[in-house]
C-alpha cells in the first residue's frame, strides 16, 4: 500500500495531465507581500471615448473653408476695382487703352466780319458764317470718369465779293486744353461732357482787285464747353463733338499791316471783330487707340 501514491503519480505524470503544487508555507508568504508592495500588474489604458460635443478641430476647419468662399485680396484693393472697370469687355490679362490721338473735320458758326477798310457785298454774308479746317487732339483717360485733351485745330474762310476770286480771307489757329467728364461709359459707346480753355492766333488778309494789300493780325482767348461722344473698337474710335466757344479779343492789340491802311485813320485801321464772339463748333475724326 504503501508504494500505491507513487504509482499513481508515475501515471499522472505519464499522460500529461498537471498537477497541482502546492507551495511552502514560506514561498506563498514572499509572493504575497511582492504583490502588495508593487500592486497589481499594469494594463494598458482604455481608449479615450470620442467627444461627442462638437466636430473635431481639424473638422471644423474644412467645414469653414468649404463653407466660406476663398478670399481675394487682390480683387479687394482699390487698385484692382480700377483695373476690373477698366477692363470691361477684355479679355482677362489685356491692358486697356488709355490714350486716342486722332485727326478731325469741324465746321465753325461764327458772326460774320465787318471790316472798314474795304466793302463787301451785303448778299455774301450773313448774320453768321461757317468757316471749316481741320484738327489734331490727343486724349488720356488716368481714370474711367476722367479724361484729359490737348488740341491744336484750325478754321478759314474766303469771304468773295462779286466778280472778284476774293477779297477778304480769314485763319484760325486754335490752341486749347481740356477736361472731360465720363458720365456714360458703356463697352462700346462713351459719353461725356467737356470744358477747357486756351488761346487763338488770327489773320485777316485783304486782297481788293486794286492791287493794294494788308493783313491784320491778332490774339484771342478761348473757354469752351460741349458735349462729346466716343464711339471705341478695339484700336479705333470715331469722336464726335459739339461745342460752344466763347472767344475774347483785345482789338488794341491787333497789328494793322500793309501798304492798304498806308495814310488811313485809326478808324479805319480798327480791328473788324468783336471783341466777345461766341463760336458753335461741331467736328467728327478717327483716331487711334493704344
Amino acid at each position: 500500500m504503501a508504494m500505491l501514491p507513487l504509482v499513481c503519480w508515475v501515471v499522472l505524470a505519464g499522460s500529461g495531465v498537471a498537477t497541482p503544487t502546492t507551495p511552502s508555507p514560506g514561498a506563498s508568504l514572499t509572493e504575497t507581500e511582492t504583490e502588495t508592495e508593487t500592486g497589481p500588474a499594469p494594463h494598458d489604458p482604455p481608449a479615450s471615448a470620442p467627444d461627442t460635443d462638437g466636430p473635431a478641430p481639424d473638422s471644423a476647419s474644412s467645414t469653414k473653408s468649404e463653407l466660406d468662399p476663398p478670399a481675394d485680396t487682390d480683387t479687394d484693393t482699390r487698385a484692382a476695382r480700377w483695373r476690373q472697370r477698366w477692363s470691361v469687355g477684355l479679355p482677362e490679362g489685356v491692358k486697356p487703352r488709355r490714350f486716342i490721338v486722332a485727326v478731325e473735320g469741324l465746321i465753325a458758326q461764327a458772326p460774320p466780319l465787318r471790316p472798314t477798310i474795304t466793302k463787301l457785298d451785303p448778299r455774301a454774308t450773313g448774320r453768321t458764317v461757317a468757316r471749316g479746317g481741320i484738327g489734331l487732339f490727343g486724349r488720356y483717360r488716368p481714370v474711367p470718369l476722367i479724361g484729359i485733351e490737348v488740341g491744336v485745330r484750325s478754321a478759314s474762310l474766303r469771304y468773295a465779293d462779286g466778280d472778284d476770286d476774293g477779297v477778304v480771307s480769314e485763319d484760325h489757329v486754335l490752341a486749347d486744353a481740356g477736361v472731360l467728364l465720363y458720365l456714360a461709359r458703356g463697352e462700346i459707346a462713351q459719353f461725356a461732357f467737356d470744358a477747357g480753355f486756351g488761346g487763338a492766333w488770327g489773320r485777316i488778309a485783304y486782297e481788293p482787285s486794286d492791287g493794294k494789300q494788308g493783313s491784320h493780325i491778332y490774339g484771342s482767348g478761348l473757354v469752351r464747353v460741349g458735349v462729346d461722344a466716343e464711339f471705341l473698337l478695339k484700336r479705333i474710335a470715331f469722336v464726335l463733338s459739339l461745342r460752344t466757344v466763347g472767344v475774347l479779343t483785345d482789338d488794341k492789340r491787333a497789328k494793322a499791316r500793309g501798304p492798304i491802311f498806308e495814310g488811313t485813320s485809326a478808324q479805319v485801321q480798327r480791328l473788324p471783330v468783336p471783341r466777345l464772339q461766341t463760336w458753335l463748333v461741331a467736328s467728327a475724326g478717327i483716331g487711334y487707340r493704344f
